[in-house]
């Protein structure tokens, strides 16, 4: 408890920068160096011993995971009137009933991830830009821009990282980064880490450890993605061929993908994906392949798929004048805007896997961030104060049970209040 008091202090300080109209080019203090413990190794078993099959270990209740967003804003050295940076960041802070040692073992990790993306320094091979660099080059462009007259060069630059929850279980949590940065030109640039975490003990789950045959399983996954290329004249179109040695096939560009932070568990299966520019054009966005669960068995330790969903429960949105008995636990309040309207999302029965999810429109709702997310809820809710939509909803609320997944959006009723509607329409 001790290290998530420190790490909530850590982000508290850090909130309280982003209130900061003008940052001049200081320093700013680094976020707090975390040091994960060290795990002993346990003794090798004996080699006469017969092996014996070790059952699924689980996370000891509830996990729910809180996004919370750190702001910076940065404004010209002349006047401090133009915004030059815009620099902010997602911290899942994660919590599971009854498992606070596995719960620290996480957000240690998580800790090490911001402070890398912070200050751009290495750690455990995770690296960002860092706030003080950013800083650095959106000075010299504007300093560049008011020295030459430049015209057409943007003024703001921007590094920006969110989290999302593909996977929230009580076997596995899934936790899936994705950086944008603009630093000029006609596009910025962005990239994906995904990181699964084992509920049992919080230990960052590898992709050697998913099966005792690796090379077995490295090899199906390599076929698997060929296959899927081979059979989706679409999904080929995006690749490109002129990656491919001479001679060679798919294998040979897809293989390599089958590295750390390139993959991750999600609902639907294990996800492998490239780079950008990897094996494809920036137009072509970044690839994603998906290997559902069921070709899955048999390849990979049944203990990482997970089981199926249970309950027949829903989830309804109260109004919390309307909640006032005090007879429905509440596990976690949800806070995404002061000025916002409060209520309640309250499950009746037991549904699994429910997220609340930022979201933005094309020609469809398209997921950006995740807000918070729970494993598993039983006739209990979720407190919440969110700004309700001025046009099309910007929250997106799922679940799964037994029939399947369900997405409602959070709206505005007849009566101006929040409600939710599983169809997205315009408000007003």
């Amino acid at each position: 408890m001790k290290k998530i008091f420190a790490l909530l202090l850590a982000g508290a300080m850090i909130m309280g920068l982003a209130g900061c109209e003008q940052l001049s080019n200081v320093e700013l203090p680094p976020l707090p160096t975390v040091t994960p413990e060290t795990v002993e190794a346990s003794a090798s078993p004996s080699p006469t011993a017969e092996p014996t099959e070790e059952p699924v270990q689980e996370a000891s209740g509830t996990v729910t995971v809180n996004v919370k967003r750190t702001t910076q804003q940065a404004y010209d050295p002349q006047n401090g009137t133009q915004l030059i940076l815009s620099f902010s960041y997602d911290t899942p802070v994660v919590y599971i009933e009854g498992g606070d040692e596995t719960a620290a073992a996480i957000n240690e990790r998580v800790a090490l991830m911001d402070e890398a993306y912070y200050t751009g320094n290495e750690y455990d091979g995770m690296q960002g830009t860092g706030y003080n660099n950013m800083l650095t080059m959106a000075e010299d462009n504007y300093r560049y821009v008011v020295e030459t007259g430049a015209e057409g060069v943007p003024l703001e630059m921007a590094s920006e990282r969110s989290v999302s929850v593909p996977r929230i279980d009580s076997r596995v949590l899934t936790l899936l980064y994705n950086d944008y940065m603009y630093t000029g030109g006609a596009h910025g640039s962005y990239g994906y880490e995904g990181y699964c975490f084992d509920l049992s003990d919080g230990h960052l789950i590898t992709l050697q450890e998913l099966s005792s045959d690796y090379e077995s399983l490295a090899a199906f996954l390599t076929d698997y993605m060929v296959q899927l290329v081979e059979s989706d004249e679409e999904l080929a179109l995006r690749i490109d061929t002129s990656l491919l040695p001479e001679g060679s096939g798919y294998a040979e560009i897809l293989s390599p993908l089958l590295r750390e932070g390139s993959w991750y568990f999600g609902s639907d299966g294990l996800v492998i994906f490239p780079d950008l520019y990897e094996i494809s054009s920036y137009a072509a966005g970044i690839v994603e392949f998906v290997i559902p669960y069921d070709a899955l068995a048999g390849h990979i330790d049944d203990k990482w798929i997970p089981a199926a969903a249970q309950g027949s429960g829903s989830l309804e949105l109260v109004k919390a004048e309307n909640m006032v008995d005090g007879s429905t636990p509440i596990i976690d309040k949800l806070v995404t805007g002061q000025d916002g309207a409060e209520f309640y999302l309250v499950a009746r029965g037991s549904i699994s896997s429910l997220t609340v999810t930022a979201g933005d429109y094309a020609d469809k709702f398209y997921p950006s961030s995740t807000l918070w997310s729970c494993s598993a809820m039983t006739d209990e809710a979720l407190q919440a104060v969110c700004p309700l939509p001025e046009g099309m909803p910007e929250i997106q609320i799922s679940y799964l049970n037994a029939d399947g997944e369900h997405r409602l959006y959070l709206s505005i009723g007849e009566d101006g209040g929040p409600a939710l509607t599983d169809t997205v329409e315009a408000v007003g």
